[in-house]
């Protein structure tokens, strides 16, 4: 395994505008406000911080993501990851509200601390994008066909009633960001609802050269 740090391409992404972003709010669980900031450089400046942003709650996609993510880097697996990578936290933000993050750790995981911003403030913040790309196309990291995923998102949305039009909207994309010491390091920005990095893929940007890293 590689010591090499990661690298970013910081084109679509000012210093100004990233910092702007450390300001902003997501929620908890419980609707709490937490700064963005507080979660990727609150804990020291040794943490490497996996931020995955989701798209909406109900996006069976993410959801079998999510899963995956959770049986692939581990506690355990991160504790392989090269020294100046360590210690590594993974956290997911979603956009929608945040009474729907304990259902989503029912659906997924609770392995990782998940928050919210109902608002997509931040996803906006940090240029995530919005589109309609991909939505019928399952990604490597799910089993579901598109009228399997579209069944099951439904019947999940009907399962929480009202609640079930608030899981955030449905083009906003997300996306996976690295951050050592309170500083990106690295930031893929998805193109379609079937683009997230795999667990491998980010496992791999922990601990490959430098010149190897690319970034979107």
């Amino acid at each position: 395994m590689s010591s090499t740090e990661f690298s970013i391409d910081t084109s679509f992404l000012s210093d100004e505008t990233l910092h702007e972003a450390y300001e902003l709010e997501v929620q908890s669980k419980n609707g709490e406000p937490v700064r963005f900031g507080e979660l990727v450089a609150g804990k020291g400046d040794s943490v490497t911080t996996v931020v995955i942003f989701v798209r909406h709650f109900f996006c069976i996609y993410d959801q079998d993501y999510v899963r995956d993510l959770a049986g692939q880097m581990t506690h355990t697996i991160l504790e392989t990851i090269p020294t100046h990578a360590k210690p590594a936290q993974v956290i997911i933000i979603g956009c929608g509200d945040h009474t729907l993050i304990g259902p989503y750790m029912e659906e997924t995981s609770d392995v990782f601390p998940i928050y919210t911003d109902p608002s997509a403030k931040i996803y906006n913040q940090l240029k995530m994008k919005r589109t309609w790309t991909g939505f019928n196309e399952p990604p490597p990291y799910s089993l579901e066909s598109f009228p399997s995923a579209l069944y099951k998102d439904l019947k999940q949305r009907w399962k929480r009633g009202w609640a079930g039009l608030k899981g955030g909207f449905g083009d906003q994309q997300g996306g996976e960001w690295i951050f050592q010491g309170g500083k990106l390091k690295y930031a893929h920005r998805m193109e379609g609802a079937s683009d997230h990095l795999t667990a491998d893929r980010l496992l791999n940007i922990l601990t490959v050269d430098q010149d190897q890293v690319q970034n979107k």
